[in-house]
């Protein structure tokens, strides 16, 4: 829906429209959806022309403002949403009308188009106030829009993302767009009004630099309001919408992810890196434009550039969660209170329990019971996952490795003897407790071990 829609306002754009409705009925049995426009309208022998398929093809010169090119687009997207495409048009001079009728179509068994206006194409015209210049393209026989609630939720779904892909239009005053009685407001993915989001700069690329790319990343969400969280998000969310937004004639025509670029996919840490890219409309060959305009992939004489400019955008996205981590961690006066610590390692990072922390040092310091029961709510709550994720792509080869897994026997018994002095003393309860101990990570590895030290213990006054 929200694809087809774009065609026809791409049409109303190069027909110099400034006001884009789109009004609809969802009564079951009687749904349509019409698309009016205020441009310059078209005479008969111009509609004719726009009715058949590959009308203009991709070798057409186009005027500036044409966001077309395949001479596909009215027609395939309307008919993928309907059965019966009615297009009314006016100039100064006349009203025109031609309907694509598929049921038409099969009765006659050829490819005839419909020259007269219908009596119910001329009521739903009166009824959206079609009357001056311009062009209304009519839906009607539903069969893949849908109608009643279905219907309603897709045109709602569509305005969403048409706010993104019309952004710079409708930002600019050049375009006035209504779903319904509600007027779509622009979605620009890089939100330079919040005042924390970084602009790093364009770069010119390709032959006469005629690619220009300006890599952005947005604010931390800490720094935002949750209406701005939302409304940062977009049509996908905040990690479908990382990466590339590619423009032809201000037109959106890719809306995030990595162009299919090498070792570049989505992660979370990245979510905050978007980069605006404006191609020569020219190009289109070039940069493999489908029919759709909704896929592109850049030619391979700038991908090494992409890469780049994609690289240090991502890095930056990744030190603001980093950054974020590390702030958590800090009071004001700069003193550590992080419940764990990272400890390197072989090569790698361990975290441990942070013993200067005033939570853990009460713990150790007094056996109370309510002390403990803090101690644990810490280690439970303050688990850094969005650390050790961060630790794990800087080396996606690396095998994620347990606990004492490669420690030698002395290690692990000296660990394993810190451990088991909490055990409760009496036999039946200690047991109990080894038993489930030695099921688990990291210990069931070492179940002799488990067994001696449990035995030492059991005899042992002070414990070990």
């Amino acid at each position: 829906m929200a694809t087809a829609l774009a065609d026809l306002v791409d049409n109303s754009v190069a027909a110099k429209a400034r006001r884009v409705r789109v009004e609809f009925s969802t009564t079951e049995g009687e749904a349509w959806v019409a698309v009016i426009d205020d441009g310059v309208g078209m005479d008969e022998p111009t509609l004719h022309e726009a009715l058949r398929f590959g009308g203009d093809g991709p070798g057409t010169v186009r005027d500036v403002s044409d966001l077309g090119r395949f001479g596909l687009g009215l027609k395939t997207a309307s008919l993928s949403q309907c059965r019966l495409l009615t297009v009314l048009s006016r100039t100064a001079e006349e009203l025109v009308c031609r309907s694509w009728d598929l049921e038409h179509v099969a009765t006659v068994d050829d490819w005839e188009v419909v020259t007269h206006t219908d009596a119910e194409a001329l009521r739903i015209a009166e009824a959206v106030e079609f009357t001056g210049n311009g062009t209304m393209v009519l839906w009607r026989r539903l069969d893949n829009a849908g109608e009643g609630r279905i219907l309603a939720q897709r045109l709602g779904q569509a305005r969403i993302r048409l706010a993104m892909w019309f952004h710079r239009f409708l930002a600019a005053g050049e375009l006035e767009l209504w779903i319904g009685p509600r007027r779509v407001a622009p979605w620009d993915p890089f939100w330079r009004q919040w005042m924390a989001t970084q602009d790093l700069g364009t770069e010119h690329l390709g032959r006469q630099g005629s690619v220009r790319v300006t890599p952005f990343v947005l604010p931390h969400p800490s720094r935002l309001s949750n209406k701005e969280v939302e409304l940062g998000a977009g049509p996908r969310g905040w990690n479908a919408q990382q990466g590339f937004y590619v423009y032809r004639r201000n037109r959106l025509v890719s809306a995030g992810g990595w162009l299919g670029l090498p070792d570049l996919t989505l992660i979370p840490q990245a979510r905050l890196a978007r980069l605006e890219v404006d191609i020569d409309p020219q190009a289109d060959a070039a940069w493999r434009v489908d029919v759709r305009k909704s896929r592109v992939h850049p030619p391979t004489d700038i991908e090494a550039d992409l890469a780049r400019l994609a690289g240090a955008a991502r890095n930056a996205s990744v030190r603001a969660f980093r950054q974020r981590a590390v702030t958590l961690g800090r009071h004001r006066g700069g003193e550590i209170t992080f419940g764990w610590l990272p400890q390197q390692r072989d090569g790698g990072t361990d975290y441990v329990v942070n013993r200067q922390h005033p939570v853990v040092q009460a713990a150790l310091d007094d056996p109370d019971r309510a002390k403990v029961e803090a101690l644990l709510r810490l280690v439970e709550r303050t688990v850094p996952v969005g650390l050790i994720a961060l630790e794990a792509e800087r080396d996606e080869t690396r095998t994620p490795q347990a606990a004492l897994e490669n420690a030698d026997e002395s290690e692990v018994r000296a660990e394993l003897a810190a451990m088991l002095v909490g055990l409760p003393q009496d036999t039946t309860a200690r047991n109990r407790a080894v038993r489930a101990l030695a099921a688990v990570e990291p210990f069931n590895r070492f179940p002799a071990l488990v067994a001696e030290l449990n035995g030492h213990a059991s005899t042992d006054g002070d414990g070990v």
